[in-house]
């Protein structure tokens, strides 16, 4: 079993919080356990957080540990000494269980480096506190990201001591240790040198260093060592930089200002060289919103995403749906009566109990517009889904619900709820008769008797009047977005693709999601139902009071465009 480490840092900073946001609904993996190292904010529904003492006790996948290494003294946004000694522990514990290879991996969040030097002036950083705690002589600190890979031959130091460290010994063994890393993770990498002086030096006109450096490059060439340069820095990134996998950087900032200012939040910091694999943010502490609740963990989560490709090369990484669609789902949405809805699915309740449900489920809640709703009138419910990202903007909601992150076919507690929901269309992104018939089960075993499970399906009227040739397109300041559906009435299967182009910094980025969906006829929907324990009791539209079960079943999907299925345990 794989044993990820996350280092959460500062306990004054915005570590704990991203922490606590990227592990809330992250998807738990058979062949991982995840060990939080420090502080962390537990939220209502964390059953799934445990607290241990050491690295032993963390033996199962569908938990995530926690070892507290906290003081209730530390106030968010105000660095101490005792915040840096609590941050310095989080690391010494943490290499401990590295070097005893009982960790595999650590994705560090930040520290502040003024804070640790109170108690230890010696500190520099994470890349040579690992390096130092391994017992290894040579790392390097490298950057990752969607438009360029970055490798710097010198870590944290003052610029004007950078001369006199870049000897041609030196050069040799850092060009060599770059490559030798890059080459375990991309095949054949294309690498590149910036030049250290303006214009590469005019061939020794002002510095001499870059002559060195070519030198070197050359040498190692007839080692089959190839890195292409020095190139003039001022002029690479706008020309040249897309040519190559990894481009190399005589110091920190030279590098970094492109790629932060490019990568936005989705770098991700890897040390090279070290026995065990080390990611981190690329951002720092953020003290002057620590404890605001507004601090993201997007960096933080491409760092884990990134640690675990580490691991698991071939493993595929592709974004789930909803990925992205997430941000912009309640705008694209927000022509739907949710409040109606919410009014026809109470009223339905009411019709058999004479009263609200004491306990709702929503599956398949994306962003729990419809939860939020019923909890806004004192209801309890609990919520849940299958996208991270969704759950992340249902969290902001100000009547948020229960939320974990699950499947819709998820096994559910027994006997514990009086309502269900399943909204949306959301069954019809199950595709197979046999994924249907556990989802009916599931939720039979976790109704009440006398509950109500409530789903909806979109209908082949809506496919072919609404969406088959559908195209859509949003043009806004910050991002660019496409619609567009088919339905292939022959195999009863509606294809929607979504195109996004979103600006990242300076640039714009594309992502792509398919969603596909397999449109029931009423008839089929019917039987799987028959074949269960539930009574269907009606099937409804939502503009209509009354009960079309009485009606001609077979006219139902072409003369309504969504229907409401109404069944009783």
């Amino acid at each position: 079993m794989i044993k990820i480490a996350i280092t959460t840092g500062d306990p004054a900073g915005i570590g704990y919080e991203i922490a606590s946001k990227a592990l809330r609904f992250i998807e738990l993996k058979k062949n991982i356990i995840y060990i939080v190292y420090g502080k962390m904010q537990i939220y209502n529904n964390d059953s799934h957080i445990c607290i241990i003492d050491n690295i032993d006790l963390a033996v199962s996948s569908d938990k995530i540990y926690w070892i507290k290494i906290d003081e209730n003294s530390i106030k968010p946004g105000k660095p101490t000494k005792k915040s840096g000694e609590i941050a310095y522990e989080i690391l010494e514990r943490c290499a401990a269980d590295l070097n005893s290879k009982k960790l595999d991996a650590v994705v560090t969040c930040p520290i502040s480096k003024e804070a640790i030097h109170h108690s230890h002036p010696e500190f520099i950083g994470h890349t040579e506190f690992f390096a130092k705690r391994s017992k290894t002589k040579e790392v390097i600190m490298s950057f990752w990201g969607p438009h360029f890979n970055l490798a710097l031959l010198t870590t944290h130091m003052a610029i004007a001591d950078i001369p006199g460290l870049l000897t041609k010994a030196f050069l040799e063994t850092r060009f060599q240790l770059i490559y030798q890393e890059v080459c375990k993770l991309l095949k054949k990498p294309k690498i590149a040198m910036l030049a250290i002086n303006p214009h590469a030096g005019e061939n020794g006109a002002f510095g001499k260093e870059d002559i060195l450096v070519k030198s070197v490059l050359d040498e190692l060439s007839n080692k089959k060592i190839m890195i292409d340069g020095p190139f003039p820095a001022d002029t690479f990134f706008s020309r040249k930089a897309s040519r190559y996998d990894l481009i190399i950087s005589a110091f920190h900032d030279q590098g970094l200002i492109p790629f932060k200012m490019l990568s936005a939040d989705e770098g991700v910091n890897v040390t090279l060289g070290l026995p065990f694999i080390r990611t981190s943010v690329d951002h720092g502490t953020a003290f002057d919103i620590a404890g605001k609740g507004i601090a993201s963990e997007k960096s933080l989560m491409h760092a884990i995403n990134f640690s675990e490709k580490l691991l698991f090369p071939s493993q595929n990484t592709r974004e789930k749906n909803y990925s992205v669609f997430a941000e912009y789902y309640d705008d694209y949405m927000s022509h739907v009566r949710y409040e109606k809805w919410v009014k026809f699915i109470l009223d339905q309740y009411n019709k058999s109990h004479k009263g609200n449900p004491s306990r709702i489920l929503e599956l398949a809640c994306g962003t729990a517009n419809v939860s939020s709703l019923l909890v806004k009138k004192g209801l309890n419910v609990d919520a849940s889904d299958n996208s991270e990202e969704m759950l992340k903007v249902a969290t902001m909601k100000p009547f948020c619900p229960n939320l974990s992150g699950k499947e819709m076919t998820a096994e559910l507690p027994v006997d514990c709820y009086d309502l269900v929901l399943l909204l949306f269309d959301s069954i019809n992104y199950l595709q197979k008769k046999s994924e249907i018939d556990i989802l009916l089960s599931n939720v039979h075993n976790s109704l009440k008797k006398g509950g109500l499970f409530i789903f909806d399906v979109t209908t082949s009227k809506n496919c072919e009047q609404n969406f088959d040739g559908f195209l859509n397109i949003e043009d806004n300041r910050d991002s660019y977005f496409i619609h567009q559906s088919e339905f292939e009435s022959t195999s009863n299967i509606q294809t929607t693709n979504l195109t996004f182009f979103i600006k990242k910094g300076f640039l714009f980025s594309r992502f792509d999601e398919v969603h596909v969906q397999k449109i029931y006829k009423v008839e089929e929907l019917i039987d799987f139902i028959e074949k269960t324990r539930f009574l269907l009791k009606g099937i409804y539209s939502i503009d209509y009071d009354y009960n079309l079960l009485n009606k001609d079943i077979k006219t139902l999907d072409t003369n309504f465009t969504r229907l409401f299925f109404i069944l009783e345990k």
